[in-house]
């Protein structure tokens, strides 16, 4: 059993709609301590009463009282409000055993000041990508790819459809929107063959207007829209994705999008369901083509490889699958841990989680 904190505390940015609270944070946490026995402290910002005193008890505890091995992750927190001047001020009188966790370009869409600050100050930094591991050098050689994790409930895709069910989750909007409509919905236009596809998380009304509209004159194509209520019922989520045949990962190749930990890819996978994914590093870290699922670069690819997985002996799609299914050793809880406890020097990577995934093989930035 590796080397334990003592207790982790988390200052996260946002809510729990947030992906990075979700799978870097909560449920990584719910691990360790059904796991390890590691107690941890979530805080997420907010100005609500007794959230607040919950965030300034934990605070005064860090700055007085702070408790032997313990850990402080500070999780994408890029404002000049009060939450993050408070936590500049304990970085700045408590730097050892500090974490900035950041699993996004951040620094790309907002003021980046905060975000220097966090990346300069605390003892390690945390990176989503192997593109804001590289951005983040300059500012801390102490960094770590960590890429981000996702929760295993025993929710496994068993057998394929006879009508092809292809599925995406996220928030429906710029770049992800985008993605959609130049690589996914032109190849459906052209797929001769009934299928079904299943978006879930488009909000709006117009939005689910639009792409009706898109689709009006495919007579085959069965739509399905899913309206997610609560982000935090993973078990909800996990029950529709398992329920797809293929899932879809369009990641476009602009700088925010490149620097993407590629969580749909991972969230697919870690129910044994086939990816067809855009040909970008951080779903091609994960998404093997032929082996778990595919790797596209245009619409005719996306076109191609549906055909692919609709005339495919079910054989092989199981072995896919399965593949699939494997593939989580690369980025489950446990995975997440032992890069933490690389980067904070408890403990070497032990290989064997990541020999069949040579790709994987975290490496620490230093001088």
């Amino acid at each position: 059993m590796p080397e334990q904190f003592s207790h982790i505390y988390w200052f996260a940015y946002y809510t729990m709609d947030s992906p990075s609270v979700r799978y870097r944070g909560k449920y990584f946490l719910r691990y360790l301590h059904e796991t390890y026995g590691v107690k941890h402290t979530l805080v997420t910002p907010s100005y609500r009463p007794f959230p607040f005193l919950k965030f300034l008890y934990c605070y005064f505890q860090l700055l007085l009282f702070r408790p032997k091995n313990s850990l402080i992750v500070i999780q994408r927190v890029q404002s000049s409000f009060l939450y993050a001047n408070l936590l500049k001020l304990l970085v700045r009188l408590r730097p050892n055993d500090t974490v900035y966790d950041l699993d996004d370009a951040d620094y790309l869409t907002t003021n980046p000041n905060t975000i220097h600050f966090f990346m300069k100050h605390c003892r390690w930094v945390a990176a989503g990508s192997a593109e804001i591991a590289a951005y983040v050098q300059p500012f801390n050689p102490h960094c770590l790819h960590l890429t981000s994790p996702t929760p295993n409930l025993g929710i496994r895709k068993k057998t394929r459809h006879k009508t092809l069910h292809i599925g995406w989750i996220g928030d429906y909007g710029g770049d992800h929107q985008k993605g959609l409509n130049e690589l996914l919905f032109p190849a459906l236009k052209r797929f001769p063959y009934a299928c079904k596809l299943t978006l879930i998380g488009v909000k709006t009304i117009e939005a689910k207007d639009d792409i009706r509209s898109f689709f009006k004159d495919q007579k085959d194509l069965q739509l399905k829209f899913v309206d997610i209520e609560d982000w935090t019922d993973e078990n909800f989520i996990q029950q529709q994705i398992v329920r797809f045949d293929v899932g879809i990962a369009t990641l476009l190749p602009t700088p925010v999008q490149l620097a993407k930990s590629g969580i749909k890819a991972k969230q697919y996978l870690n129910n044994g369901v086939p990816v067809l994914s855009s040909n970008l590093p951080e779903n091609s870290r994960f998404v093997h083509h032929g082996i778990n699922g595919y790797l596209a670069e245009t619409s005719e690819d996306f076109l191609r490889y549906l055909l692919k997985l609709h005339r495919m002996p079910l054989s092989e799609y199981q072995t896919m699958s399965e593949a699939a299914l494997e593939s989580r050793s690369a980025f489950n809880n446990e995975h997440f841990y032992h890069c933490l406890l690389q980067l904070t020097l408890r403990k070497p990577f032990p290989l064997k989680l990541i020999k069949n995934h040579p790709k994987q093989a975290p490496q620490l930035m230093s001088n």
